[in-house]
C-alpha cells in the first residue's frame, strides 16, 4: 500500500502542467454520457488539465453535465463520423497544447474514422493512448497482423481496456473465463504488441507482457453502463503521474476504480450503484489506499 501512497504524493512547488493534459476523444449523438464521464473522472484523479473533444451535434447534452474544470473541443462531424478537417484540428491541438495522454473510443461508435485517427495518433506522437470501447472495436475490423504491425511501430505507449468479448475481437483468442488462462492471454497478448493490456471483468488482469497483475477490488455492482469509461479516466490521469512505472501506475488505476466502487456500494447498494456514484468516490478511495 505504501507504494502505491508514494503515487499520490506531491511536491510543494507543483503546478497544473506537472500533472498532465488529457484529451478525451469521445461520445456521439446517441452516446454523449460516454466522454463526460472519462472526463469527470479524470480531473478526479488528479489530472492538471482535460480537454474534451466530441462532436458537436453531442453539445447540447454535455455541455449540461461536463465538470465546470473540463475544457471543451466540439468538433466537426458528417454521417456520425469526425471529418478529416476534425482529424487535423486534434493532431494540430495535441501538439500545440503538448497534450500528456489521450482516451480515445468511449462512445465514439465503431467507425473508420476512429481508427484512422488512432492509427494516426499512435504513429506520429510520444504520448500515452488509452484505447476502450469503441476505438478497440474499430481497430477490430483489421487483420489481427495488421494491428500488431500498429502497435508495435507505434510511437506511442498504448493502454487497452477491453471486457472480453472486445479482446476475443481484437485478439482472435477465444476467451475463457478461468484465472490462470485469462492471465496467460492477457500477458501473451500485450508481449506481442508491445502494449499494457487491462482485461476487465471479476478480478481484471493487467499485464504489460513481463509482469501480471490480478486486482482485487471492485464488485458485481460496477457492471454497469459507463463503468470503463470512468476506469479509463483514471488510467488516464494517473499514467500522468511522475513515477516511472507505468504498469504499477496503471495497475493503481485499476486498484482505485474498483476501489471506489466498492465505497460506494455501502450507501448506493450494488444494485442502484451507477457510473457517476463510482466518480464521487474516487477522492475517498485515494484517501484511504
Amino acid at each position: 500500500m505504501e507504494v502505491i501512497r508514494n503515487i499520490f504524493k506531491r511536491k510543494k512547488n507543483s503546478y497544473k502542467n506537472n500533472f498532465g493534459h488529457i484529451l478525451v476523444i469521445a461520445s456521439s449523438y446517441n452516446m454523449p454520457g460516454a466522454g463526460v464521464l472519462c472526463s469527470n473522472a479524470s480531473i478526479c484523479s488528479g489530472a492538471g488539465l482535460v480537454t474534451f473533444a466530441f462532436p458537436k451535434s453531442a453539445y447540447p447534452v454535455i455541455a449540461k453535465n461536463i465538470k465546470p474544470e473540463i475544457m471543451l473541443l466540439p468538433l466537426e462531424e458528417k454521417n456520425n463520423q469526425f471529418t478529416n478537417k476534425a482529424k487535423k484540428q486534434i493532431l494540430n491541438f495535441i501538439e500545440k497544447r503538448k497534450i500528456t495522454s489521450v482516451v480515445i473510443g468511449c462512445g465514439c461508435g465503431k467507425n473508420s474514422s476512429v481508427k484512422n485517427l488512432i492509427k494516426s495518433i499512435i504513429k506520429k506522437f510520444e504520448i500515452y493512448v488509452i484505447i476502450d470501447a469503441d476505438g478497440i472495436n474499430s481497430l477490430a475490423n483489421q487483420q489481427k497482423n495488421s494491428i500488431l504491425k500498429d502497435f508495435v511501430n507505434s510511437k506511442a505507449k498504448i493502454i487497452i481496456t477491453p471486457h472480453p468479448k472486445e479482446f476475443e475481437r481484437i485478439s482472435g483468442v477465444k476467451y475463457i473465463d478461468e484465472s490462470s488462462y485469462r492471465k496467460k492471454i492477457t500477458k501473451t497478448f500485450a508481449k506481442d504488441n508491445k502494449i499494457i493490456c487491462v482485461l476487465k471483468g471479476y478480478k481484471t488482469v493487467v499485464s504489460d507482457g513481463n509482469k501480471v497483475y490480478i486486482n482485487n477490488t471492485g464488485n458485481p455492482g460496477m457492471a454497469t453502463a459507463g463503468s470503463g469509461d470512468v476506469l479509463s479516466g483514471i488510467i488516464a490521469a494517473f499514467v500522468c503521474n511522475e513515477n516511472k512505472n507505468l504498469l504499477l501506475k496503471v495497475s493503481t488505476a485499476v486498484y482505485i476504480h474498483g476501489l471506489a466502487g466498492d465505497i460506494a456500494s455501502k450507501t448506493k447498494t450494488q444494485v442502484s450503484m451507477t457510473a457517476s456514484d463510482i466518480i464521487d468516490n474516487i477522492y475517498s478511495a485515494i484517501k484511504h489506499a
